[in-house]
């Protein structure tokens, strides 16, 4: 039966509880393609903020890339390599990553997880390794980013406020914007169901590894919380209501 699950859970959600990381990361890619799909427009819409800001950008001593909310592996920030290494940009990119989790930062550091060679060129692997290792960990909540404002030039948070409780995402929303310089990217993906107890939960209810509590939140309404900065790029609503993911692409 259907377990159903309390915001107690969030803590110990199925990341932090369940020590078969490569099972998750698989089961991630295999069984939640919208995980996938989601990154990958995330990735694309990145690819053209780099097309555009391509001079400013190979003139800065530094790029800062943040990932909030990475999970074991930081297939985001996966990705968002993947693209800065189309512009010989990878190199001087230095990685952050947040989670409520310091096992998430640990195996992710420590490079204990199944890469994704379907979707990250096999090519990167040691170096993005090697990034990754060299990345800078903060185990915090994202209502108390410990930045100070205007500071990175990328910010990205794939599947993160499904993981929220409703009363921080507007602040959430609030930190991401602010840690951001001015003409920074922000990406955002979220998993988005119609009836998430009835079309997901119930599916996944016998999982190896459980689900963790989660809070959907719809297109529109997280929106409304991004409002001090340009939406370049968005998924149709007609997306998010098939696939079960939607994202967004945004300018400070």
């Amino acid at each position: 039966m259907y377990k159903h699950l309390t915001p107690e859970d969030y803590t110990v959600s199925s990341i932090v509880r369940f020590g078969s990381h490569k099972d998750y990361i698989q089961e991630k890619i295999l069984i939640d393609s919208f995980v996938i799909k989601g990154n990958m427009k995330m990735a694309a819409g990145l690819r053209k903020y780099i097309k555009k800001h391509l001079a400013e950008l190979k003139s800065l001593p530094q790029i800062r890339l943040i990932d909030i909310g990475p999970a074991i592996g930081a297939i985001t920030t996966l990705f968002a390599l993947q693209e800065l290494n189309r512009f010989n940009l990878m190199d001087k990119t230095r990685v952050y990553l947040v989670d409520v989790s310091q096992k998430v930062i640990d195996e992710t550091r420590e490079g204990n997880f199944l890469f994704p060679e379907l979707f990250i060129d096999p090519s990167l692997k040691k170096a993005m390794l090697k990034k990754l290792k060299s990345a800078k960990g903060y185990t915090t909540s994202v209502e108390t980013l410990p930045f100070k404002d205007n500071y990175f030039d990328i910010a990205l948070a794939g599947f993160l406020f499904n993981n929220l409780h409703n009363k921080s995402k507007k602040t959430a929303a609030e930190q991401i914007q602010r840690i951001v310089k001015k003409g920074g990217f922000i990406g955002i993906a979220e998993e988005w169901f119609e009836n998430y107890k009835k079309e997901y939960a119930l599916k996944h209810a016998y999982d190896k590894i459980p689900l963790s509590y989660e809070s959907i939140i719809s297109p529109d309404k997280l929106l409304k919380y991004f409002d001090s900065i340009r939406i370049t790029e968005r998924s149709h609503k007609t997306i998010a209501a098939k696939e079960n993911y939607y994202y967004f692409c945004c300018e400070k």
